[in-house]
C-alpha cells in the first residue's frame, strides 16, 4: 500500500483563548517506576563546565563518528526511564548497521534535569530559553565539534532551533519534534504558574502529573499504546527533585518568541535543512505547521506520523526511523541502498505510517509535489 503525503505550507496559530483537553487520573504510588540503571557498553557521561554551571552530557556511540547532538522535553532526561527515556529507547530501536555505526549522540540534559541530580541551590538563576541555547553552544565547544547534526524534542526543539538561528555555520540539519517557536499563551501560562507552584510547595502532584500526560501525549491519550501511558504516569509521578523541574517549566513558560521567516520579511531566514516530525494526535500540529511556514521550503520537510500520539519517538519508531534515515540520505549521510531491518518488513502498519509533506519519498528523497490545504484547527478543550 502507498504512503499518502500531503504538502502544509499555510500557517496556523494558536489563540490565547485555546483550551487544554486532559483527563484526570487517580494519583496513586503503589507501582514503582522500572529504572534501568544499565547503560550500555558504549555509553559514557560526562560533566561538562558551562556558563550555568556543569550539565551532564549522555555520550553513545564512537566519537570518529559524525556527531548527532540532542536536547530533551520537559520532565525527560537521557537514561534513567522505564522505556529509557527521551532518547535511547529510539536510538536502540535504530539498527547498529544503520545508525549508531555512522553517528556519535551526544545528549545534553538541562541543568538539574538528570533523574540523579541534586536539588539546584536556591540562589541558582536558572537559564533562560536563549541560556539553554548557549549550553548547547558551550557543550559544542567543549567537545570541539565542528560540525554537526541537532535533535530536539518539545522543549528541546525550542533550544535548538535558537541555537540554530545564531550558529548555523555549525549544524549541517535539524530534526524537531513537536516544535514550538511561539510565546506561551494566556492557557498555557495559567496552567504552568499553577504547576510550579505546586511542585515548589508539595511535589509532583495530580495536576502536574496529568499536564506533562498532556504535553507528551497530546489529546487522545485513550488511543495511546496503553503500555507507554502507564510507564510515563509512574515515571512522572516519581520524579524526583520536582523543584528543579518548577525551574525549567518557568523558563519555558517565559519564552520569548522565536523570530524567523522564510523571505526574512519578519526575522531571519533559516538556511540549515530541517525535517520537522509530529505525531497526529500531538497537541502541538498546528505550531509544527506555522513554524513549516517560516521555513524555506527548499531545506524542509514536514512529516506527521498518522496513528501516533505526540510521544511520536516511543510510539511509532519504525516510522520516525525510515523518516530520518530517508533525510539523511538526502544530505549524503546515509547509504540509500541499505535495507530496512527485519522487524520493519514485518510491521503490518509500515505503509501506512505517516502524512508528510515535502522531499522524501519512501525509498528516496525527491522535490516536488503542490502545496495542498493544511489540516483543520482543533483547538483542544479544557475539562478542568
Amino acid at each position: 500500500m502507498a504512503s499518502s503525503f500531503l504538502f502544509h505550507h499555510r500557517t496556523t496559530t494558536f489563540s490565547d483563548d485555546m483550551s487544554i483537553e486532559m483527563e484526570t487520573y487517580p494519583f496513586g504510588r503503589d507501582t514503582q517506576p522500572l529504572h534501568d540503571d544499565g547503560k550500555a557498553a558504549d555509553m559514557n557521561e560526562e560533566k561538562v563546565q558551562t556558563g550555568f554551571g556543569k550539565v551532564k552530557v549522555t555520550i553513545y556511540g564512537d566519537r570518529k563518528r559524525h556527531p548527532l547532538v540532542t536536547f530533551h522535553d520537559l520532565g525527560l532526561d537521557f537514561l534513567h526511564f522505564p522505556a529509557e527515556s527521551n532518547f535511547q529507547n529510539f536510538f536502540q530501536y535504530v539498527s547498529v548497521a544503520e545508525f549508531t555505526e555512522k553517528f556519535c549522540i551526544y545528549n545534553i540534559n538541562a541543568p538539574g534535569q538528570e533523574v540523579d541530580a541534586a536539588p539546584l541551590p536556591e540562589n541558582y538563576v536558572y537559564p533562560s530559553m536563549d541560556g539553554l541555547a548557549k549550553i548547547v553552544e558551550n557543550v559544542v565547544d567543549h567537545f570541539e565539534l565542528k560540525h554537526f547534526i541537532g535533535f530536539g524534542v518539545g522543549m528541546g526543539a525550542n533550544v535548538m532551533m535558537r541555537y540554530a538561528l545564531n550558529n548555523e555555520h555549525r549544524l549541517d540539519a535539524l530534526v524537531l519534534v513537536n516544535c514550538v517557536h511561539t510565546k506561551a499563551g494566556w492557557i498555557e501560562w495559567g496552567y504552568q504558574k499553577m504547576n510550579m507552584s505546586y511542585l515548589h510547595k508539595t511535589g509532583m502532584t495530580s495536576f502536574t502529573v496529568d499536564y506533562l500526560m498532556w504535553h507528551h501525549f497530546g489529546r487522545r491519550i485513550d488511543e495511546c499504546a496503553a503500555d507507554i501511558v502507564r510507564q510515563y504516569r509512574v515515571f512522572f509521578q516519581h520524579l524526583p527533585n520536582p523543584s528543579n523541574l518548577a525551574a525549567l517549566i518557568q523558563s519555558y513558560v517565559a519564552r520569548t518568541p522565536i523570530t524567523f521567516s522564510r523571505d526574512e520579511s519578519d526575522g531571519p531566514k533559516l538556511k540549515v535543512p530541517v525535517l520537522q516530525i509530529v505525531g497526529a494526535g500531538s497537541a502541538f500540529v498546528n505550531d509544527t505547521v506555522e513554524v513549516n511556514a517560516r521555513l524555506d521550503p527548499s531545506k524542509a520537510d514536514w512529516i506527521k506520523v498518522s496513528d501516533s500520539c505526540g510521544l511520536v519517538l516511543d510510539d511509532r519508531p519504525a516510522a520516525v526511523t525510515e523518516a530520518l534515515m530517508l533525510f539523511l540520505q538526502g544530505l549524503g549521510y546515509c547509504n540509500p541502498d541499505d535495507e530496512r531491518g527485519e522487524a520493519d518488513q514485518e510491521d503490518p502498519r509500515h505503509a501506512d505510517w505517516l502524512v508528510r509533506c515535502g522531499r522524501c519519498q519512501r525509498r528516496g528523497v525527491l522535490n516536488g509535489g503542490a502545496p495542498a490545504a493544511p489540516p483543520p484547527h482543533h483547538a483542544p478543550h479544557l475539562n478542568p
